[in-house]
């Protein structure tokens, strides 16, 4: 099957959500891409300017497609090899619509590892085109990681929730695929701060503070940390010989300030 063939497929495919089948498409048109040397454009290059264009829009499904079927570290490389699409000298092939879509759904994936670092270094990517911060927040794509990362920084996890779960109507449907993530970093996020803080916490208190629904929802994602849960309190970074021992501690405690009490009374 020839590459225009190829490509005319996985548009149809692509068009139906037939997500599984553009999948396994993009794999031949990427070495047929590669055969004809037009995987990586050249703002010099003899290359049509349509093929390049062509080439882009079939990187760009790509990249719709790895999100879609949530193959995160895929659709990064789709991400790396449109950037020097995206990054042509001005006037080599028309500016593509979904540059912005695609970079800020890249933006909230760094959100969902918590990779502040090499988000603020992309946003940077953007002011190095002209592009002030202003503008990027004005923009309806861009907005959105924007403003996400600005609550994270600022600890107002809550406006991060109430956004996701109150089905915030986004002008992509992508957006919405990074809901559990992006919540599960926050979690973790607030966990390591109270992990600081706090020595233990009631199990209530914790579910609520981490925007969990159910008991059970908060004692799964005790799972993933080393945390122990005793009588309805959860003690963080505690084995079971060393939860026993601040059991008896706060006892020892207790029973040595009601006997200092009744000292004091007698003495009274």
């Amino acid at each position: 099957m020839s590459l225009e063939q190829l490509t005319t497929e996985l548009t149809s495919h692509f068009n139906r959500d037939d997500y599984a089948t553009c999948a396994k498409l993009l794999t031949p048109i990427r070495i047929a891409l590669i055969e004809n040397g037009l995987l990586v454009p050249r703002s010099n290059s003899r290359v049509n300017p349509n093929d390049m264009v062509i080439t882009r829009s079939i990187l760009e499904i790509g990249a719709l497609v790895s999100i879609n079927t949530s193959n995160s570290q895929e659709f990064s490389n789709y991400i790396t090899l449109l950037r020097p699409f995206y990054t042509l000298d001005e006037g080599t092939i028309p500016e593509s619509n979904n540059r912005n879509k695609l970079l800020s759904l890249y933006l909230l994936l760094l959100l969902t590892k918590g990779d502040l670092a090499l988000f603020h270094i992309e946003l940077e990517k953007f002011q190095n085109f002209g592009k002030s911060v202003d503008q990027l927040e004005e923009d309806e794509y861009l907005s959105i990681p924007i403003k996400f990362e600005k609550w994270i920084i600022d600890g107002d996890f809550n406006k991060v929730y109430d956004t996701l779960s109150s089905k915030h109507k986004f002008p992509c449907k992508e957006f919405n695929l990074f809901e559990p993530d992006l919540l599960n970093s926050i979690r973790v996020n607030i966990s390591e701060n109270l992990e600081s803080a706090y020595s233990s916490l009631p199990l209530e208190n914790l579910k609520m503070l981490l925007f969990l629904k159910t008991n059970d929802e908060t004692r799964e994602f005790l799972k993933g940390f080393n945390w122990s849960l005793a009588n309805g309190i959860v003690y963080f970074n505690r084995n079971p010989n060393e939860l026993q021992e601040e059991i008896t501690d706060e006892k020892l405690i207790i029973r040595n300030a009601l006997g200092y009490a009744k000292e004091m009374e007698s003495i009274i």
